[in-house]
């Protein structure tokens, strides 16, 4: 992070990365053989071990690069002209220069934490807990180290191909939108995943079919099919976002977490009655190891969703089960506390879920900032000018509201 050269960041990262999967091989190898220390003289690589660092305040940049305010830099424009495909290439390479600083901040920033930078709240809190340091598992350096790999990758592609196009990266003026949300949520691991990754990194997943297929309409096949390979990767970073986001839920505010059958706890008794088995039929036991292994492991479950059927055939609300309901109500709560940007339709809704998110987890989010500098609330409905006319002084609630936090719904008043 505090190297300068974009390049010789990008290939110093894929060297970690490649360090690391190396790293991975000799501890599935360990795992193997039952032992935390290498134990057979055929492996050669030596285990890297998860050190200490403190990220910079902001990762060091070019000198030559030319810095402005997000919105008051090139308009890129629709890829009709070679002028507008440099534009969108260029900006889209800054995003992902950004993008490594980011991966590689979470495990530095966020790998060991307390109560406060995990962002969350204990369901149950001990005596010493608030500053007791935990240590992500090993799958969180997996997951973001291959994050890294990837928008280094991504940035030596698009690096390569503004040169081909007689143009190179630093012609243009950049800005460090990106950066800033992570500065915003520097302090908590939970408020990182959402904003930074699930819910602009998703918003990547909304535009980037349409800059594509501009790219393949003006006869440039070669910029599109890189940047459907881009476009790939992201729906991964969506679902790692996800993941870890889920993951700092369970561990820390239970949302997720299987109950001990304990008769003395009245919640439980509720939860499980008396047959000691929860409501998939399974003894309560043996999903409570199930679950001390998800602790460890946290993977990744695409949510199907399902609707209910009205009387008259047509698909009703979403059917949620409680515990999703749960991460949703979380995420709102952490997207409208922390993210300066807004949500606007349309949403590329197949591969939102692809990374998790069904429209339930962003649809209640949905907001328009005035031009006036209003910062209106969470859960606003978009409204054409009669609209307005009409209900100037009428408090609305958008359909895509309910079953959102009790607190959007109140939040969720015209202008």
């Amino acid at each position: 992070m505090h190297t300068i050269d974009p390049i010789e960041k990008a290939n110093l990262t894929l060297l970690l990365g490649q360090q690391w999967r190396e790293t991975i091989a000799v501890r599935d190898h360990c795992i193997s053989e039952g032992s935390s220390s290498i134990s057979s003289s055929n492996t050669s690589t030596q285990k890297l071990s998860i050190g200490r660092a403190t990220p910079p305040e902001k990762p060091l940049r070019p000198a030559n690069l030319e810095f402005v305010r997000p919105g008051f830099g090139v308009k890129v424009g629709k890829a009709g002209s070679l002028s507008s495909r440099i534009a969108i290439l260029h900006a889209l390479a800054n995003v992902e220069q950004w993008a490594i600083d980011t991966a590689l901040d979470n495990m530095a920033r966020f790998g060991y934490y307390t109560q406060a930078t995990a962002g969350t709240v204990f369901k149950n809190p001990t005596e010493d807990m608030q500053d007791q340091e935990y240590v992500m598992p090993d799958r969180f350096f997996d997951d973001f180290m291959q994050m890294a790999c990837d928008e280094s990758k991504h940035f030596k592609w698009l690096v390569e191909r503004l040169e081909s196009q007689g143009a190179h990266y630093g012609d243009l003026p950049v800005h460090a939108s990106i950066w800033d949300s992570c500065t915003d949520t520097a302090r908590s691991a939970l408020a990182r995943m959402a904003v930074v990754h699930m819910t602009i990194e998703s918003r990547g997943l909304d535009v980037n079919p349409s800059t594509i297929a501009r790219f393949d309409r003006s006869g440039d096949a070669d910029s599109a099919k890189m940047l459907q390979k881009i476009h790939q990767d992201e729906v991964t970073h969506v679902q790692i976002g996800h993941r870890w986001f889920c993951y700092l839920l369970k561990r820390h505010e239970g949302v997720g977490a299987v109950l001990v059958n304990d008769s003395n706890d009245e919640d439980n008794r509720q939860a499980f009655g008396a047959s000691g088995k929860d409501t998939d039929g399974i003894d309560v036991t043996e999903r409570r190891v199930l679950d001390d292994v998800d602790d460890v492991l946290y993977e990744f479950r695409q949510v199907t969703p399902a609707y209910a059927q009205k009387a008259d055939g047509s698909q009703g609300d979403e059917i949620v089960d409680p515990v999703e309901a749960q991460r949703r109500k979380r995420f709102q709560e952490v997207v409208v506390q922390y993210f300066k940007g807004s949500l606007k339709p349309p949403f590329n809704t197949e591969d939102r879920e692809k990374g998790g998110l069904t429209r339930g987890w962003y649809e209640p989010l949905v907001i328009v900032r005035e031009r006036t500098g209003f910062r209106p609330a969470a859960g606003r409905k978009l409204q054409s000018k009669q609209d307005k006319m009409e209900s100037t002084d009428v408090a609305i609630v958008p359909d895509v509201v309910a079953g959102a936090p009790a607190e959007l719904e109140q939040k969720a008043v015209a202008p």
